[in-house]
């Protein structure tokens, strides 16, 4: 049971490498994190994915039945009830697929600090570390669900040239994931009731994303608001490259990239600004 998602995690790992390399980089050289702690990162987000596999029968299986459960949950809503198309499987899995990257590695950032609290309460280390542990895990463990869902997409749709705009999708939404979780973890040190609004503000993020519509379909003058949220215009791009075989628009993707970076290295600054008020809150 461990085998399997040991093989498939080195391969993750290899295949996100580049992109955490550039996270990676962010957070050293805004002084948050040295090497070490960087490389600590990295080993203990792949170990706790691995522990995470190891704790239930079917181990890693899991990994991919939750995107296909939530899948069949709405299909059944919106097929049976609405009437929707043959190809909306396909519109539903891509979005939640990538809607639930985002939520995993946003949702587990808000007690990532709290739960570190023995740690941080007998030596000095970098606060930023703890969120993006529970970020490049999620992102270890999405790297194989990605890969059963291409394989899917591929098998039952077919392969397009378009494939190879993924990275750019994928570095811009992680860049988006760590700025997210980040943020949510320095709030929640500072007010830890808004833990409690986290999974709610991300549930109404999640209706607001058009997981389950197409936000062309609404009128063009309500449509801009849906796209104020990033994870909405997110979706809208993996389903044009994988279902529609066509390029992302890679200005909104450097767009977006570039803000969650400049959010990020703003935020990391923070982090080191305040570290030891940020200590006293987290010991408390």
């Amino acid at each position: 049971m461990i085998a399997a998602p040991r093989t498939a995690l080195g391969k993750g790992v290899a295949a996100m490498r580049p992109m955490l390399a550039l996270v990676a980089g962010a957070v050293e050289s805004a002084g948050a994190m040295e090497g070490r702690y960087w490389r600590y990162t990295l080993h203990r987000a792949a170990v706790d994915l691995l522990a995470e596999a190891s704790r239930y029968r079917l181990g890693w299986l899991w990994w991919i039945m939750e995107p296909l459960a939530m899948t069949a949950v709405f299909y059944v809503v919106f097929r049976y009830l609405r009437g929707a198309d043959e190809g909306f499987v396909y519109f539903l899995i891509v979005g939640v697929v990538a809607w639930l990257w985002f939520a995993s590695g946003t949702g587990n950032a808000a007690q990532s600090l709290a739960n570190a609290r023995g740690l941080v309460s007998q030596m000095k280390v970098p606060k930023p570390m703890f969120p993006l542990i529970g970020v490049f895990s999620v992102t270890f463990k999405q790297a194989f669900v990605f890969a059963a869902l291409l394989a899917i997409v591929a098998a039952l749709v077919g392969v397009d040239t378009a494939w190879l705009a993924l990275p750019v999708l994928f570095l811009a939404q992680l860049l988006l994931i760590a700025a997210a979780a980040c943020s949510v973890a320095f709030l929640c040190a500072w007010l830890p009731d808004l833990r409690f609004l986290v999974a709610s503000g991300l549930q109404l993020m999640m209706f607001c994303s058009g997981i389950f519509f197409d936000i062309a379909s609404f009128p063009e003058d309500m449509q801009p608001w849906f796209r104020l949220n990033p994870m909405a215009v997110m979706l809208e791009q993996y389903r044009l490259v994988l279902l529609a075989g066509e390029l992302p628009d890679f200005v909104w993707c450097a767009w977006l990239g570039a803000v969650s970076l400049l959010w990020l290295l703003l935020l990391l600054h923070a982090y080191r600004r305040f570290d030891h008020m940020l200590t006293r809150r987290i010991i408390a």
